[in-house]
């Protein structure tokens, strides 16, 4: 097994552990945050067909779909999509749901009319290589004209961050080139443990944060245009100050993410 697949593996094992499906089960109650429904309300067509990728619990596709679009919801981790479907079947609501792998949409080009990447899903995928086939698998599943809501985490370098990034560049470029073992496979990738309010996660999580030029890059390469990008504090404050108080980690202390919509 080779790196990738390790900490994919890891990630999956993780999201289907007990301790966060039973955190998942609240957050898909949880619905939209405001920063999203302002972009959902302002670029997906009514009624249209959407795709939401790393759909986890249902958080985003159920208040979709109770809204009239035609939802489909996918996601790597089997427990989460079991999850998504009890929540759905609750509700009376009408969405579908199946395990699948943003590298390897199992639907034919031209497909939705919009796509969401919720919740810095995409950040979590690990390798440069596999990010960038989400993306082009994302496009080629839309629709002309369609759009894609994506959500990421960016480095910074201002504040204590400077220092950790100095580190980690030490670590990556030159411990890592004469041979050290160092788990990172990319510059920007980052492994830790998410502690929600009530409850600690023992098990690591992976996240890669991207430098606004890299994500801009791949975005484009793949043939979308970015029509907006702006964090999510410029979106909502409420959203920000939420999601800095209720989870803590090394990534999300600071800074809040970023909204493309491309």
């Amino acid at each position: 097994m080779n790196d990738i697949e390790k900490i994919k593996n890891e990630s999956i094992g993780e999201f289907g552990s007990k301790a966060c499906q039973e955190q998942y089960i609240k957050i898909a109650d949880k619905g939209f945050w405001e920063s999203e429904e302002i972009l959902i309300n302002k670029y997906f067509k009514s009624k249209s067909k959407i795709l939401d990728i790393g759909c986890g619990s249902g958080r985003t596709a159920l208040p979709l779909a109770q809204r009239g679009y035609e939802v489909i919801g996918v996601d790597i981790t089997p427990e989460m999509i079991e999850i998504a479907k009890k929540n759905a079947a609750a509700k009376n609501a009408k969405v579908e749901y199946e395990v699948g792998d943003a590298t390897d949409l199992k639907f034919p080009e031209n497909y939705f009319d919009g796509a969401i990447f919720a919740n810095n899903g995409w950040v979590q995928i690990p390798g440069k290589e596999n990010r960038q086939k989400a993306l082009s698998e994302i496009y080629r599943v839309l629709k002309p004209g369609g759009y894609f809501i994506l959500v990421a985490h960016e480095r910074y370098y201002s504040g204590d961050y400077l220092f950790f990034w100095i580190k980690a560049w030490f670590r990556f470029y030159i411990l890592k080139k004469i041979g050290m073992k160092i788990e990172e496979i990319d510059f920007g990738d980052l492994f830790f443990k998410r502690n929600y309010a009530d409850i600690k996660i023992n098990q690591r999580q992976f996240i890669h944060l991207t430098s606004r030029r890299e994500a801009e890059k791949q975005i484009e390469n793949v043939g979308f245009k970015i029509e907006m990008r702006k964090s999510m504090g410029a979106l909502s404050k409420q959203d920000a100050d939420f999601l800095r108080g209720s989870l803590s980690s090394t990534f999300n202390s600071h800074k809040s993410p970023i909204f493309y919509v491309c």
